[in-house]
């Protein structure tokens, strides 16, 4: 009998993994389940105690008394000792709860002179992060591969190549399917009529609505300085509105770990982060793929949740991640930690600044005016908060936190401040923490008053009462 094509390459491929070396009957030795949640009600005094929407900017001000949004991950990892020299390790979770936003990778050891080798679906250099604030500064999440802990003499060094493209849309959910509705609503027909595009022109901005981002990232440890680089790409990165924006762009992160308050001994750490990028590197992108905590997060002020000045189609923040011209370049800087005393009580501050040059807008059409070659403007904010925790008793402690955030855009101002008092339970070990947390929070102009797809409404002031269990392990 004729053996198949399918027959033939299964023996061949089988023929070629028994040439490579691997244990007999080698069996997982390990597995680990990690992970993150939070879960709990926020009630709005000035909407009659109803459930309150997020009352502020947390990244700014500090997330205790803010975070009415439940979110969690979790994932799992089967360690297995193929010999002396070489371990497999298989990565599998799932994150910010949605069952489509499976993470995946596998990480091998042995299989290089020194190292990691992985590949799949992950997030890189997660460690970047300020606990009281929530924000990530650095956001490289994508399908790649990658070598991590490369030794270069006393130093190690990381290389990656990251995919990344847009998962989710606002008010539509999959964002392939908020492309596909903006375009059969007919609203941007007039805006294809200002440029006089052609049917073949239409149709080249349909189809390229969400082009993958390729990145190349490199990493570099020596001792407590760390270094990123990103050289990013991304193809015909049309609007919806046919503007095409920057397709090439870079940043760079320097990340200094102090083991005191920058100078004061003691029980003590401090974080000291500058960030610079162009192009694609900019803005929301500064030291981020395309991610869905990105489009959200703070960056440039002309991206991010735009609806009320902008509508539904061109001010969705997901969007808008890649909104950047190509001269526009960002410069954010990061100082953070903690001080603990003798008698347990603990200070966190944070401070945080970030300057976009929005650069030269290329081919925008405003009411039927090219724009071509005008500068679009400069924004900046600069935030700082602290969170304090005093011992009471046993596991029981009382948190404190205050933050105010300041944002300038070609002259105009506005700003936002909170006090949040939370009585906190906390059982911890190091690696595995839990809270249960009561939270009042304070805010003189708060997002829980006002309109939210009107700007023109002013915000009030507004007293947000909580309860949270959050937990890590």
């Amino acid at each position: 009998m004729k053996k198949s094509k399918l027959s033939i390459a299964a023996l061949a491929v089988a023929g070629v993994l028994s040439s490579i070396p691997a244990a007999n009957a080698a069996i997982i030795d390990e597995v680990e389940f990690h992970g993150y949640f939070r879960a709990g009600f926020f009630a709005s005094k000035e909407n009659d105690f109803k459930k309150a929407d997020i009352g502020g900017q947390k990244e700014q001000l500090g997330r205790l008394g803010l975070e009415s949004d439940n979110d969690g991950n979790f994932g799992f990892t089967t360690i297995t000792n193929i010999n002396e020299d070489q371990q497999l390790r298989i990565h599998i979770g799932v994150g910010d709860t949605e069952f489509d936003d499976l993470i995946g990778y596998l990480e091998m050891d042995g299989v290089l002179p020194s190292g990691t080798l992985w590949a799949g679906k992950r997030k890189l250099a997660e460690e970047n992060y300020i606990f009281m604030t929530d924000f990530f500064y650095t956001d490289l999440e994508g399908i790649g591969v990658g070598i991590q802990d490369f030794e270069v003499g006393d130093s190690f060094l990381d290389l990656a190549y990251i995919s990344s493209e847009r998962n989710i849309s606002l008010d539509y959910g999959d964002y392939d399917d908020f492309v596909n509705t903006a375009f059969e609503n007919g609203e941007l027909d007039e805006n294809f009529n200002k440029r006089f595009f052609t049917e073949s022109q239409r149709e080249q901005v349909v189809a390229n609505q969400n082009n993958s981002m390729h990145t190349l990232h490199a990493a570099y440890t020596l001792g407590a300085l760390t270094l990123h680089g990103n050289l990013k790409y991304l193809p015909d990165n049309y609007a919806l509105d046919g503007k095409e924006w920057a397709d090439t762009g870079y940043d760079v992160t320097a990340i200094y770990h102090m083991l005191d308050f920058f100078g004061l001994k003691g029980n003590a750490f401090s974080y000291a982060i500058l960030q610079a990028g162009r192009g694609l590197g900019s803005g929301n992108l500064l030291g981020s793929t395309v991610t869905d905590y990105s489009s959200l997060r703070p960056g440039s002020l002309i991206q991010g949740y735009k609806v009320g000045e902008q509508g539904p189609w061109f001010g969705d923040p997901y969007s808008r991640i890649t909104f950047r011209e190509d001269d526009a370049a960002s410069a954010r800087l990061l100082l953070w930690g903690g001080y603990t005393m003798d008698n347990g009580i603990g200070f966190f501050p944070s401070v945080q600044i970030q300057y976009n040059d929005e650069g030269t807008n290329d081919d925008y059409y405003t009411n039927g005016n090219s724009l071509d070659g005008v500068h679009s403007g400069y924004n900046y904010w600069v935030s700082a908060m602290m969170r304090n925790i005093f011992p009471v008793k046993g596991n029981f402690i009382v948190q404190t936190e205050v933050g105010y955030y300041e944002n300038v855009q070609n002259g105009g101002h506005w700003h936002q401040s909170k006090f949040t008092v939370a009585p906190t339970f906390v059982l911890s070990d190091g690696l595995s923490t839990a809270e249960i947390r009561f939270t009042a929070t304070y805010l003189p102009s708060s997002w829980t008053t006002g309109a939210q797809n009107d700007p023109t409404v002013p915000t009030t002031d507004d007293i947000v009462f909580g309860i949270q269990a959050d937990a890590y392990w």
